[in-house]
């Protein structure tokens, strides 16, 4: 059985009025490497994104600009990177790789205008904006010190947190080095490539919701960290343009509990792997071990279960491996901390499972051998009630086709890639 847990999303807005013309005028600051830059041109907004003047934008970022009257195609060269738009488009290129923009390049009174975060990123740059600033920066912290901006901008500005996130991958790695270590917050930026692979109506809650789906994703292929319950998303965000995200975790246990739970747990995973794997064991004879010992040493909680009274210990892998007891959550937790020791690429994977008692959430795990997928499910195979050392078989390394017989699961987000995720 899975454990339930929650999200709350907070956005803070800083709205602007509507005014009946294509682009809004922008009434933001731009500071570059420090220096506050103002263009005769002004910026201006448009579906939540901020143009600026082309030509003196990318001059200002060191780029030399040529402009192709008969295609309408714009092409900026610095240093090794080539980037090129063409007026009306939503696609342009960076060293000839396509990318599609929110919004594309237009000429506004006259003038090509850009927009400033992607243009920004593609050369290099850190871009984040924060209540009506845009701070761009080869070297984001010396920056901040040096913007010319209201007190509480910059103070603002100086807690971002030094995590600039560019792919799912970044921001991934990124909560699971936090639940790792049991932090209580997490605060970063995204770039522009980031908001490209996750956008769908490109609206705020919608960059808020796949950030949790991440999380989601995080704690479904790492049961054995999965000792938070719930978590809290916020982002500031200016005409729909996201300049900073927070994610708070709440957890089960008092952070100073569960620290002690994990480094016992640990010491504990440790010792039976230094107990049941040896030295000339092969990995599948390493898998077939840890599967054992779980069954041989855990008892299914099915009394809580059918009492509707699970603790949460009986969830994790100290649930499993230091009381003796679990719900699936827990075996596929203890089953991805034992592989990992014993070197087995191992992931968590949630989804469904239908039996005799009908169909309810269920846990179990993916492995990888010699570079072959296959599947393992601990709970499935240690026998309610529990028969002491009777271990059954019949989930442990099977096929995809096997295990889809009476398991469902999104496989989209169980992917051999995750296994790198590292």
């Amino acid at each position: 059985m899975l454990k339930k847990l929650s999200l709350i999303l907070l956005v803070f807005v800083a709205f602007s009025i509507l005014i009946p013309i294509s682009a809004q005028a922008a009434n933001i600051t731009i500071a570059i490497n420090g220096q506050n830059v103002v263009f005769e041109q002004k910026p201006v907004i448009k579906n939540g994104t901020t143009l600026v003047p082309m030509r003196a934008f990318f001059e200002t970022l060191g780029a030399k600009v040529n402009w192709e009257e008969k295609t309408k195609t714009v092409t900026a060269f610095r240093g090794e990177t080539t980037v090129q738009f063409i007026i009306g488009h939503k696609i342009a290129k960076v060293n000839g790789k396509s990318y599609e923009l929110v919004v594309a390049p237009q000429i506004i009174n006259g003038y090509t205008y850009v927009p400033l975060r992607f243009v920004g990123e593609a050369l290099g740059y850190e871009v984040i904006y924060e209540n009506g600033h845009i701070i761009i920066a080869s070297d984001l912290k010396a920056a901040v010190s040096l913007i010319t901006a209201p007190k509480n901008a910059i103070d603002e500005a100086k807690t971002f947190s030094s995590s600039h996130i560019t792919s799912k991958k970044d921001l991934y790695l990124l909560i699971k080095n936090a639940l790792e270590n049991n932090e209580d917050e997490i605060t970063f930026t995204l770039s522009n490539s980031f908001y490209n692979s996750v956008r769908s109506s490109g609206t705020v809650n919608d960059i808020l919701n796949s950030i949790s789906d991440i999380v989601d994703l995080v704690l479904a292929h790492h049961p054995e960290i999965g000792y938070a319950n719930k978590w809290t998303i916020s982002a500031n965000s200016f005409n729909n343009v996201i300049s900073k995200v927070s994610i708070k975790f709440e957890y089960i246990y008092p952070k100073d509990k569960l620290e002690k739970m994990k480094d016992e747990v640990y010491i504990k995973a440790k010792e039976i792997i230094s107990q049941i794997i040896k030295p000339d064991m092969s990995d599948i004879d390493k898998v077939k071990a840890i599967h054992d010992y779980i069954v041989k040493n855990t008892k299914y909680d099915y009394e809580n279960l059918i009492n509707n009274t699970i603790p949460p210990e009986s969830y994790t892998a100290y649930g499993v491996l230091i009381k003796g007891v679990g719900v699936c959550q827990g075996y596929a937790a203890a089953f991805n901390l034992l592989a990992q020791l014993a070197g087995i690429d191992s992931l968590g994977v949630a989804g469904t499972g239908f039996n005799y008692s009908g169909s309810m959430p269920h846990a179990w795990n993916m492995i990888r051998i010699d570079g072959k997928i296959s599947y393992v499910d601990v709970t499935w195979d240690d026998p309610v009630p529990d028969q002491g050392d009777n271990v059954r078989y019949d989930y442990f390394n099977v096929t995809e086709e096997q295990l889809a017989k009476d398991h469902s699961w999104d496989k989209e987000k169980f992917l051999e890639k995750y296994f790198d995720y590292k």
